[in-house]
Formats: structure tokens, C-alpha cells, sequence
């Protein structure tokens, strides 16, 4: 096996952690809403059938007269606070654990039908901090 023979460049990509991803069609995605793709790579509010977590919306997009990818939304990944739900809430015991999407501001501990938000990094009285990655 040889060794790589070119340098591979840095992304300026907002360092890896912010993105613009083209937006479903018919989809409505409001600033600071969890944000997921679906299984064609479109962005939409994070929801329990998406296929995976890909950050924070850092700018609304409204794309509800739209088809898929005629606009697009600018996303962030990283800590971020989320509402702690009502069943199976997240508890200092999941710290450092997966967390799991009820809804696209809203955490539980259960990864019954739904998918991963992120790491859980503290629960506070306002909410679960949660790492998305």
C-alpha cells in the first residue's frame, strides 16, 4: 500500500460544523429548528422517520410551494439546548449517551421508532444539551 501522494485540503466550511443543505419539497423549516435529511439527502424538521440528524437551523426556509432542493437552509452542528420530553425524559443518567428525536425541539431516551439527535452533554431544569455531531 503507498502512501497518499497529495495534500488534502482543510474545508472553510464553517470548520465542518456549519452547512447549506438543499430543503425538501413542501417543507417548512423554521430558524433554530433541529434539522434532518431524509433518504434522498434533503433537509426537513427533524422528525422520527428522517434517516439521520444533521444540525440546527441557523436561518429559516420555507419551501412549502417548492419542489425538492429550490431553496436551501444554512445549518449548524454542535451543542445546542432541546425541550426534554414529557415520556421517557432524558435524566443525568444519559449523560454522555444517545439521545433521540421526538420532534424537531424536542429529546427523549427512548430509540423506539425514531432516530438519533445526539449526545446528551447535560440535563437542566430548561431543557437536555445535546451534542450533535
Amino acid at each position: 500500500m503507498t502512501a497518499l501522494a497529495k495534500n488534502t485540503p482543510r474545508t472553510r466550511v464553517g470548520e465542518g460544523r456549519r452547512f447549506q443543505d438543499p430543503v425538501a419539497a413542501s417543507v417548512r423549516i423554521f430558524k433554530g429548528a433541529m434539522v434532518a435529511l431524509n433518504a434522498t439527502g434533503f433537509a426537513l424538521p427533524a422528525v422520527t422517520t428522517a434517516t439521520r440528524v444533521r444540525g440546527v437551523a441557523l436561518t429559516e426556509a420555507d419551501n412549502t410551494d417548492g419542489a425538492a432542493g429550490d431553496t436551501s437552509v444554512d445549518i449548524e452542528r454542535g451543542p445546542f439546548l432541546f425541550a426534554n420530553a414529557g415520556t421517557n425524559p432524558v435524566t443525568r443518567a444519559h449523560i454522555g449517551t444517545n439521545v433521540y428525536v421526538v420532534d424537531d425541539n424536542t429529546v427523549t431516551s427512548s430509540a423506539t421508532d425514531t432516530i438519533v439527535a445526539g449526545k446528551c452533554l447535560d440535563v437542566l431544569p430548561e431543557g437536555v444539551v445535546v451534542e450533535i455531531l
